[in-house]
């Protein structure tokens, strides 16, 4: 067992020093650290903060976006007993300013000048941050991350055993992080977690997807966001995997071109726009392209349920062979031609999506967690997709569900509690040391969990029926002609939702049907183009209840935002808030006849 974090990733250095750790690309040139030159840089960075005047259990942020530096500067952090937070790069300077103050932060790691001017705006408001660092050169007096590096080189060869005896002074139990978690009410709370919650969570996680030694992972998800940082960098260096850092949200479709990973970490929202982008192509291709591509489609999902029985018929093999030739070849090498591991986490995976993955013999891993929790709560078991469900508890994990349906969660990996927060502590964790999670769900026979909503999501009708927010949105969000729903409709006589088009697919439409439309504004007020979405949700809600259909909409000219407040750094609406900013629109949908 693994004292903690950085020990975990120098088990790895000392066995594989040569492999490569993080890959990145810079003036179109792929660079590389090796683990061993990954293990020297932060513990050069580690001295360096040392030298600066850090002590242990003080607090060091990271405002970036992703990059080698902000994991240099993480485990050089985390091994010199700092308690790192990590924030997102996409908060504007009073949510940054909250953060700071509640967490006591003395240090900071800024990555740029844009995000520099964020922290200058704030600064004498926050009376304890004292070191402001950049990762790029952005003013004389803040050092830069290679004059630090610098610097604790020298202070390395000075002090030898410093960094080690440093990294020996750590106790399992010691917390190494909070992480805000970005509600959809009221200000973030500070989840303080540890060491061996962490190293538990890793190596029972990983015995479910069981890695291989060589695995590529892209990185393309925040850092900032526990899923990123733990799934998909922490547990890959436990098994001594490559990293590879796409350029951007916007280029992954490039970056999985020339990493070409094995492993891909990301929200189902990637995998259901992947598979919706190769059918519409599929779509307007001819009339026997779209025949051999169903009849593939077809035929690998029956090889899969074969191969999972294990036993696929020569006959069967040889269809597969071909539909695998004809068709899947071509997709998978979009993909890089090497994925086989896709994981999704974060929000429900449409069903459609993953039995579109499993006919190209991929399986996707679901997984369900909380921050709370050191990440995982459940994975699918390797084989074993059930539609529908996130898998079964990981090793070390006991669920439960309540009376009234929430799920419950108890287990050794349970955070320490929420900083400067004893009472939400409380109301989280109960006296018997079960965590109330929020989600209702439920376990079936062989304990898979099903999510149905959060607690909090649910709409309750003037005429008292209970209806799910989550499933009616996420279905219709599988439409390739929408972005973005919420449901409307608490203490109302009927259900109603707010729409965010796709408006580069509806301008497609519409352009195709020779409809006048140049802005955004005229795309959601066009007669005909109301019609068709409101045709759309219709045909996607015909297997819910009655009381559970949308009845109107209201279609909106822009995304929902964070600038608005509208949603949260890891892109979850705020309901409450979309519903103030449009309530002209709501009451609109309650007092008019027509559908939108």
């Amino acid at each position: 067992m693994f004292k903690s974090i950085p020990h975990l990733l120098y088990s790895t250095i000392d066995k594989f020093p040569q492999k490569d750790a993080l890959c990145y690309l810079k003036d179109g040139t792929v660079k590389t650290y090796s683990y061993q030159e990954f293990g020297e840089i932060i513990k050069h960075l580690g001295c360096a903060l040392i030298q600066s005047g850090l002590k242990r259990k003080d607090k060091i942020a990271i405002l970036s976006n992703n990059r080698p530096e902000w994991t240099i500067t993480d485990f050089a952090s985390l091994a010199t007993g700092l308690i790192v937070i990590p924030l997102y790069q996409t908060l504007p300077s009073n949510q940054i300013e909250y953060i700071l103050k509640d967490s006591d932060t003395r240090a900071i790691f800024v990555e740029n000048e844009e995000q520099y001017k964020k922290i200058e705006t704030i600064r004498g408001k926050l009376p304890n941050l004292e070191f402001v660092f950049s990762f790029d050169k952005v003013k004389n007096f803040v050092e830069s991350f290679p004059e630090l590096v610098t610097k604790g080189k020298s202070y390395s060869k000075e002090n030898p055993s410093l960094f080690q005896d440093e990294m020996e002074k750590i106790d399992p139990k010691d917390i190494c992080t909070y992480v805000y978690t970005s509600g959809t009410t009221g200000n973030p709370k500070g989840v303080m977690l540890f060491h061996k919650g962490f190293i538990d969570e890793i190596i029972s996680s990983e015995s479910r997807l069981n890695l291989d030694e060589n695995e590529v992972f892209l990185s393309f998800l925040p850092l900032s966001h526990l899923y990123e940082r733990v799934a998909g960098h922490w547990t890959p260096m436990y098994r001594s995997n490559t990293i590879f850092y796409a350029q951007s949200i916007e280029t992954v479709v490039d970056d999985i071109a020339i990493a070409k990973p094995t492993v891909i970490v990301s929200v189902p929202r990637l995998f259901e726009k992947i598979a919706a982008k190769v059918i519409d192509q599929v779509e307007h291709s001819s009339n026997l392209k779209r025949k051999i591509f169903y009849w593939a489609l077809k035929t690998g999902r029956k090889y899969r349920e074969l191969k999972i029985e294990g036993n696929v018929p020569f006959g069967m093999q040889q269809k597969y062979n071909l539909a695998n030739k004809l068709v899947f070849t071509k997709i998978k090498e979009k993909l890089g031609g090497r994925l086989k591991y896709p994981i999704a986490g974060g929000a429900p995976l449409s069903v459609d999506t993953l039995k579109f993955f499993e006919a190209l013999n991929m399986q996707i891993i679901e997984g369900y967690g909380m921050t709370e929790t050191h990440l995982i709560i459940a994975l699918t078991p390797a084989g074993k997709t059930r539609y529908g469900s996130c898998g079964t508890p990981i090793d070390g994990v006991e669920v439960k569900i309540a009376r009234d349906g929430e799920v419950l969660v108890k287990s050794d990996m349970l955070m320490v509690g929420y900083y400067k927060q004893k009472n939400l502590t409380r109301d989280a964790i109960d006296k018997d040391g079960w965590l109330h999670t929020g989600d209702v769900g439920y376990l079936d026979k062989d304990k898979f969990l099903y999510l149905t909503d959060r607690k909090k999501n649910f709409l309750i009708t003037s005429g008292g029926k209970n209806v799910a927010s989550a499933p009616l949105e996420n279905k219709l969000k599988s439409s390739k002609y929408i972005e973005e729903v919420c449901l409307v409709g608490d203490h109302r006589k009927f259900i109603s939702a707010l729409v965010v088009p796709d408006f580069d697919a509806l301008k497609q439409w519409a352009t195709l049907h020779k409809y006048d439309v140049d802005s955004n504004q005229k795309l959601v007020k066009h007669p005909e183009i109301r019609k068709f979405l409101w045709q759309e949700v219709e045909n996607l809600q015909q297997n819910f209840a009655r009381f559970e259909k949308i009845k109107k909409i209201g279609l909106l000219s822009e995304s929902f935002s964070l600038e608005k407040n509208e949603l949260t750094p890891s892109l979850k609406i705020r309901r409450k808030k979309i519903m103030e900013n449009y309530s002209d629109i709501i009451e609109e949908l309650y007092q008019i006849d027509s559908v939108v």
